[in-house]
């Protein structure tokens, strides 16, 4: 895969005949990925599929003529024995130039007994997929020992004290080496959304203020017949948005947070595309299709438990029997709220003294109404050392079960009302009217003005999450980004469109496009996700999802004016600009 399409490759592939002939050139390589031999032949058929989101993203099977007979009989002393590797390139013909140029296909292993040469028509067949095989159980990665045990921080053995947190990235780095013999990687810090540059401009500050982002937030055990991959996607999954997978021209291993492509440039534009397109199909699978995410996360276990509670000059104060040192780093304690609260809420626990409350995404002081009457929350002690003195707050986790919904809107008032049990009214689609009639606090509105499948065109098609490693979710804060990542996946991958293509060999997956559709009057961006290609038709099959930059995106990048001018007359339209403008700040708070 080429970062940059050159006006030649694009040349190549337009002058290629009705009836092409394809090279196939395969370097074998032993464990050291030294090149023992190649093998450079015509190729009569197969397939290959690059897949984003699987933990296997290449996978390909070949049917070539060899010109060296010898070197492919199945002996450990020949190029196909099952302990050696193969570096593909495909050729294709350039008429002008009148030779071949070749294009990389990434390192694979071989998944078949090495390969099966057919000497009846001269032909070998070849089985292969990327180096992932070596770590799933397929062709190594199965553990045999009893028990592996990462624990989430050291600490000191005579006072108990956590004297160090233990990071997700250094686990996943010590199961790479120690455990998989991998030294070539790159693993960027797996944590929480607010201290990635990515997400928060003040990435920073967080970082410095929450220690723990990026720490493995509970013990992690593994038995028995677990697979080297299996551990690695369970630290990678702790947070989501991040993927792992073995670079294909390096074949360095790779964990990173999947790529927004907000900045990236575009890799092929519609104009090429419609000179080389076969077909289009439209269709969306609507079955799949889901514009709200609701996540039931962890039941907080609290340390210490008070019933009542009083609220007077901003202050909650509880005596808790039982609870005897003053404010422990960690304590984690439960309060049923008697009030709401106002902004800059306190605690005070058994007269220790009143500290500040926090939210835990962002360490700000809580807001307004974040506390309802008679509900029961949780606070997590947290305590550093700033300029040699103690700083004392509560954060925030959540409701006694955390529980977080993302609705995909378009931001518009829907002027239409419902009313509840008690007489309330409540506008419909609104964030007070999910907070209500989902019993649930902590509601976010994504808001994508352009999308067919928000809940103001489509009514309301929700998506539960529970059990499992929903149930690994610790505070409210952190089930709303995981709703907001899965109502991504299911009303934004669904809004997708598949083409078939001459064979593009250069293609690679989360690449931005153009392409106008043959219902649309213009052309929109795209991010491809998966691609097939079948060497016999000489075709590719793309599948791409619409891309939609996000609000606040748009707004840090360009500031609100440019913002609204950037969408068409037929997008502001249907909108006030003090609706999509109101509707962007609610999106920021």
């Amino acid at each position: 895969m080429a970062d940059i399409i050159t006006q030649e490759d694009l040349l190549t592939v337009l002058q290629q005949s009705a009836a092409p002939t394809l090279k196939l050139k395969a370097e074998v390589l032993d464990s050291d990925q030294k090149i023992l031999g190649a093998l450079t032949c015509s190729l009569t058929s197969g397939t290959m599929s690059i897949t984003g989101d699987s933990d296997i993203r290449r996978s390909a099977n070949f049917v070539i003529q060899p010109t060296i007979k010898e070197k492919i009989k199945l002996t450990q002393n020949s190029l196909l024995w099952m302990n050696k590797d193969i570096r593909l390139s495909l050729g294709l013909y350039h008429t002008r130039l009148k030779q071949y140029t070749y294009y990389p296909l990434g390192l694979y292993v071989y998944t078949d007994t090495s390969g099966i040469y057919d000497a009846a028509d001269d032909n070998l067949t070849i089985n292969c997929a990327d180096f992932m095989k070596k770590l799933d159980g397929t062709k190594n990665g199965q553990l045999g020992a009893l028990l592996i045990r990462y624990p989430a921080y050291e600490e000191n053995e005579e006072t108990g004290e956590v004297i160090k947190h233990n990071t997700i990235r250094d686990a996943v780095i010590n199961v790479l080496e120690q455990l998989a013999h991998i030294t070539r990687h790159r693993i960027d810090d797996i944590g929480e959304y607010k201290a990635l540059p990515d997400y928060n401009e003040n990435w920073q500050q967080y970082r410095e203020e929450n220690e723990t982002w990026n720490a493995i937030p509970f013990d992690q055990e593994f038995s028995a017949g677990c697979s080297v991959l299996s551990i690695l996607t369970t630290f990678r999954d702790l947070y989501p948005n991040y993927e792992m997978f073995f670079d294909m021209e390096t074949n360095a291993f790779i964990c990173q947070l999947k790529p927004l492509c907000d900045e990236d440039d575009i890799y092929l534009d519609n104009s090429f595309l419609q000179r080389v397109l076969i077909s289009e199909n439209t269709s969306v699978d609507m079955t799949s299709v889901r514009n709200i995410c609701e996540v039931w996360g962890k039941v907080i276990n609290t340390d210490f438990y008070a019933e009542e509670c009083a609220y007077t000059d901003n202050t909650y104060t509880a005596s808790i029997e039982g609870y005897e040192e003053k404010y422990q780093n960690g304590d984690v304690i439960g309060l049923k709220i008697p009030l709401s609260n106002q902004a800059d809420a306190l605690l005070n626990i058994n007269d220790f003294g009143a500290i500040g409350i926090y939210n835990e995404s962002d360490d700000t002081p809580l807001k307004e109404d974040s506390l309802k009457p008679g509900q029961i929350y949780a606070f997590k002690i947290k305590k550093k050392r700033v300029d040699g003195q103690d700083e004392t707050k509560a954060f925030l986790l959540g409701q006694w079960q955390v529980h977080a919904i993302n609705v995909l809107t378009n931001g518009r008032k829907s002027g239409r009302f419902v009313t509840d049990s008690e007489g309330r009214e409540y506008e419909l689609y609104s964030k007070e009217y999910f907070q209500k009639f989902y019993n649930c606090e902590r509601v976010d509105m994504t808001l994508i003005a352009d999308s067919p499948f928000t809940v103001e065109k489509l009514g309301e098609i929700p998506d539960i999450k529970t059990g499992s490693d929903y149930e690994n979710i610790t505070s409210d804060d952190l089930a709303a980004d995981r709703a907001k990542w899965e109502n991504w996946k299911n009303s934004r991958l669904t809004d997708n469109i598949t083409i078939t293509t001459a064979l593009l060999p250069f293609l690679d997956v989360n690449k931005k496009v153009t392409y106008r559709r043959s219902d649309a009057d213009s052309e929109q961006p795209y991010i491809i996700s998966s691609i097939s290609h079948d060497f016999a038709g000489y075709t590719s099959t793309i599948t791409m999802y619409r891309f939609y930059p996000l609000y606040e995106t748009l707004q840090k990048e360009n500031a609100l004016h440019r913002t609204l001018t950037g969408y068409s007359h037929g997008v502001l339209g249907r909108y006030t600009h003090e609706e999509l403008a109101g509707g962007i700040q609610n999106e920021a708070e």
